[in-house]
């Protein structure tokens, strides 16, 4: 008798750990949190997805429609107003799948930044590897926005950055624990990537289909916004960023464009000089191309030529556009106080260093090592 009551007991005790448990479909997912700062008050996003359809995909089943809700609330602080969303959701709450948070570009003030940062850093259920964006987008239709194809917002810009990031490299997504560390950082300007709705591109079902597109960067010193830059005025920033797996190259000749070129893994390397007791500043770049497109007949010593000064003339301009605006977009005082923190202490002022006194000089080394299926010299006779 003993032996058959054992075997029973013992699988009671190991059912007793699944009674606490809870279906998929019983507990509400916040996938994204957005911020944003009106009259006074702190105005609290989230989105909501449905994780049960997308397990359905993943098992094999078909794409539904793509179920999101969004949910807003006010008050004095970002945790009242996150407070206040509960009476209403009537389910239990996970806050342990948040995948992104988007900042307003009026939430980007320093009280409320820090004060959003200070309720995250202390709630248990949020991770810090949840992505970072800024925008000036209303951010109910943000979050509505979908992928293509009835794909879950799972998969959206918001979540999967890495993905776009890997095969067309420009904009570097940022993850909230480095967000944390750069604004910590006094010498540091952050980079927060600038979300948009893109209106324009797309068509689904004969109906226009906003799409969400990272258009620029928003500059952030020590939590605080300094100002956001539209895209096409940074395509230097790629060749100074970290982990860039391939971005494009168009280079030009007298104003038309005669080759397009794929470039992978670009290194920079940074040195400081001291000149008359101001900092001089020189980046090398190193990087390998492959060309996409051929579109007159150049060798390869003059397509490199051509393409070692579209690199040079982007960094130039952006270090222009640095100094004009008064931004540290190349990230020069974060580049002194590491190699040189006497000369940092010295002329820095809240951290940053003047922009108007210093000089850059670009060394680009650019080989080109694949053209695709057909020889490059054939054309050009080289």
């Amino acid at each position: 008798m003993r032996k058959r009551v054992i075997p029973i007991i013992a699988s009671i005790m190991l059912l007793g750990g699944c009674w606490d448990t809870r279906n998929i479909d019983h507990v509400v997912y916040i996938h994204s949190i957005g911020i944003d700062y009106k009259d006074g008050q702190v105005i609290a996003y989230v989105q909501l997805i449905d994780f049960t359809a997308l397990a359905k995909v993943e098992a094999g089943g078909g794409r539904e429609k793509a179920a999101i809700s969004v949910g807003k609330a006010a008050g004095e602080t970002f945790n009242i107003a996150t407070d206040k969303i509960y009476p209403s959701i009537q389910q239990r709450v996970s806050w342990g799948h948040v995948k992104s948070i988007v900042f307003t570009k009026r939430a980007l003030q320093k009280g409320i930044v820090a004060d959003v940062i200070d309720v995250l850093n202390r709630y248990n259920e949020i991770r810090h590897t949840a992505w970072v964006y800024a925008t000036d987008e209303p951010l109910s239709e943000l979050f509505e926005a979908t992928p293509l194809l009835n794909a879950s917002s799972y998969y959206s810009l918001l979540s999967n950055p890495e993905e776009i990031f890997q095969q067309s490299s420009f904009i570097r997504p940022i993850r909230l624990s480095r967000l944390i560390v750069d604004m910590d950082e006094k010498a540091d300007t952050a980079r927060l990537p600038y979300l948009t709705l893109d209106r324009r591109r797309w068509i689904e079902n004969k109906k226009p289909k906003p799409m969400l597109a990272v258009s620029g960067v928003c500059f952030v010193h020590h939590y605080s916004l300094q100002q956001c830059v539209r895209r096409s005025d940074l395509e230097g920033l790629r060749w100074l960023e970290h982990d860039i797996r391939r971005t494009p190259i168009y280079v030009k000749q007298k104003g038309k464009t005669v080759a397009s070129l794929v470039v992978r893994d670009p290194k920079t390397k940074w040195s400081i000089k001291v000149k008359s007791g101001e900092p001089a500043f020189t980046v090398q770049v190193q990087a390998q191309g492959a060309i996409i497109e051929l579109r007159k007949p150049l060798s390869r010593k003059q397509l490199t030529k051509l393409a070692e000064q579209t690199v040079k003339q982007e960094i130039r301009r952006l270090y222009e556009l640095g100094k004009k605006q008064q931004i540290d977009i190349l990230n020069l005082s974060e580049q002194l106080y590491r190699q040189r923190p006497d000369i940092w202490k010295q002329h820095q002022s809240n951290g940053l260093i003047p922009l108007g006194n210093n000089t850059l000089s670009v060394s680009v080394k650019l080989a080109i090592g694949a053209s695709g299926k057909e020889k490059l010299n054939y054309r050009a006779g080289d």
